[in-house]
């Protein structure tokens, strides 16, 4: 019986699947990864801390996004007592708090950060929460006690 010749790299079916399979999979890498590669420009754009008392039930949890300036809490126990406020605090290593606004009530919201107050905010600073009189610190100082508090963290 004559042999017959095999068939060449160019006429094998599997060579032609397998090529198919690594120009996709080059594609993927090529443009899903960049997608996903963190920027180093920008190294704390998450963070988030979950602030809780040793004396109080209160607890919130909260996440800063550096990129829409915005900080999201979501209150998981404790309520403010009548007439006053809860208010969000920054502390920076050993700088005083600075106010960050009065939180909302509702189990979800945001809070909007100043220009002014984004250098302050990053990993390794501290969230606190003092209960205020209604409308916030007349100071713009903490009065009243700490009721939650929680160390920022990257994500």
């Amino acid at each position: 019986a004559p042999v017959m010749p095999k068939p060449g790299l160019l006429q094998s079916l599997a060579f032609w699947r397998g090529l198919a399979v690594a120009s996709l999979a080059a594609l993927f890498i090529a443009v899903a990864v960049p997608q996903f590669r963190p920027t180093m420009t920008t190294p704390d754009t998450r963070l988030i801390a979950s602030l809780a008392g040793d004396k109080t039930d209160v607890r919130y949890l909260a996440a800063y996004d550096a990129r829409s300036s915005e900080i999201g809490l979501s209150h998981l126990a404790g309520d403010r007592t009548a007439g006053h406020d809860f208010e969000l605090w920054i502390i920076k290593g050993n700088n005083p708090p600075v106010s960050l606004g009065v939180i909302p009530a509702g189990s979800s919201v945001h809070l909007a950060v100043a220009p002014a107050h984004r250098d302050l905010i990053g990993s390794g600073a501290l969230f606190a929460i003092s209960l205020e009189p209604r409308g916030g610190s007349p100071t713009g100082k903490p009065t009243g006690p700490v009721v939650a508090s929680g160390d920022l963290r990257a994500m």
